[in-house]
């Protein structure tokens, strides 16, 4: 049986297993009312047709709105319409005295549209005309059908890294191979059901861009955790989670949001996932180009952040000289002494089982196995059993120090280093304590 290690306070436990729906309630009470609760335009792009009438609209925009349009000047009614079609703008107006004309584009988002028809039609005296030039599906009349979308393709590329996180046993090269898969099902399936629904239309270019988005959350928060460790969620649900959705363009276009999330929309992945495929559906592929880069740029940082947490462990496990670097992720299971015999479905894997044996051959029960970091504290516990076998389970991936002790027998010890993923077997042999000579008993 292994000996229990003292119990840590109430209060620190829960501290410990708090803080993360603290940083989650936090996040979706103050970051998304920010976001949501109150939209005003800023700046938003509009094309009038006829440079006299554009000075003229300018003016009574601001009057109403003050920096919440800001005016282009284009020829005449064809040239607006081509600015919202080509994405420069959000809206057009053809001021024209007896027809005049609105351009919307309900892909841009319903909130947006109704916005610009609201302040538009009493500069028509109530005349005015509105053309959407880019109408959704028919299953998604409000044009944020595609929000809840990209929601299923990013949270679940996001809970995969921590549930694997348990998966002790799993080597890195698996690791990110079923992050690869784990992205190819999520693209694929998302694409048929919201298809399936009449939420997107039927374009299959989708998917891979889907693929791209997903795998990029998945690289990038593994890529997290050796870095911020135990404060891993966090980081990783505020960045993936709460700032990318928020930000994303999806529910609010980001010319109603607030400076700082006009500003992260065209920074992370949820935002450029959804201008790309609304660029995709609705736009012809006008002005993909550009946000696809920037997820390819996401790739890059997942990768780079990979790569480099797996060089710096071979270089560590190679290099014994050094001290030992401590790496915990404290996420993943504490450091358990597991049953030789038996595992049940659910149970840790166990990354280091061996024997204790005497010099003769003998198996020797009852030994004891210490387990130590680095710096000499006590990671786990365990008395091998009456065949001198023990396992250990959710080791640390660093130099540990194995100590094994046995009444009447010299203690022995071992360093060595756990690599993620990788099983050891680590057998031990216990001479015997010397025998006292009568000398030793002689009086000085």
């Amino acid at each position: 049986m292994a000996e229990e290690l003292a119990k840590p306070s109430i209060t620190r436990t829960l501290a410990e297993n708090l803080w993360f729906p603290v940083v989650l309630f936090l996040g979706f009470a103050v970051v998304y009312l920010a976001a949501f609760h109150r939209p005003q335009p800023h700046e938003v792009p509009v094309a009038v047709a006829d440079p006299a009438a554009a000075i003229r609209v300018q003016s009574q925009l601001d009057k109403v709105s003050p920096d919440g349009f800001h005016v282009v000047a284009v020829p005449d009614a064809q040239a607006a319409r081509e600015a919202v079609l080509d994405r420069t703008t959000s809206g057009a107006f053809a001021p024209d005295s007896t027809h005049p004309v609105l351009y919307v584009a309900k892909a841009n988002g319903f909130t947006l549209q109704s916005l610009l028809t609201q302040t538009f039609t009493p500069l028509a005296n109530g005349k005015l005309t509105v053309v959407d030039l880019a109408p959704t599906v028919a299953g998604d009349p409000l044009g944020n059908g595609l929000f809840y979308l990209l929601t299923a393709w990013s949270l679940p590329s996001y809970f995969i890294v921590m549930m694997l996180l348990r998966a002790v046993g799993l080597s890195r090269r698996a690791r990110m191979l079923t992050f690869v898969g784990w992205a190819a099902f999520l693209s694929v399936a998302g694409f048929l059901i919201a298809h399936a629904m009449d939420v997107i239309p039927g374009d299959p270019v989708a998917i891979p861009l889907a693929f791209l988005a997903s795998l990029v959350v998945s690289l990038v928060s593994q890529g997290l955790v050796p870095i911020f460790k135990q404060f891993f969620p966090g980081v990783a649900v505020t960045l993936f989670v709460i700032f990318s959705s928020a930000s994303s363009g999806g529910i609010i276009p980001p010319q109603m949001q607030p400076a700082l999330f006009r500003a992260l929309h065209p920074i992370l992945p949820m935002g450029n996932l959804n201008d790309a495929l609304r660029g995709v559906f609705y736009f012809h592929g006008t002005g993909v180009a550009g946000h696809v880069l920037v997820l390819c740029a996401w790739l890059a940082l997942g990768i780079a952040l990979n790569a480099g947490h797996a060089l710096r462990v071979r270089r560590q496990s190679t290099t014994e000289t050094q001290p030992p670097v401590e790496d915990p992720v404290l996420e993943m299971p504490r450091p358990t002494a597991l049953p030789t015999h038996g595992h049940r479905f659910g149970e840790l894997v166990p990354m280091l089982i061996g024997t204790v044996r005497s010099t003769t051959g003998e198996r020797v029960g009852g030994a004891i196995l210490t387990v130590t970091d680095g710096k000499g504290r006590q990671l786990v516990r365990t008395t091998a059993d009456a065949e001198g076998a023990f396992a250990v389970g959710g080791l640390p991936e660093q130099f540990v120090d194995l100590v094994v002790t046995a009444p009447g027998r010299q203690p022995t010890a071992r360093r060595t280093f756990f690599r993620e993923g990788v099983f050891r077997r680590e057998d031990f042999v216990l001479a015997p304590e010397p025998a006292l000579t009568p000398s030793s008993h002689r009086p000085q």
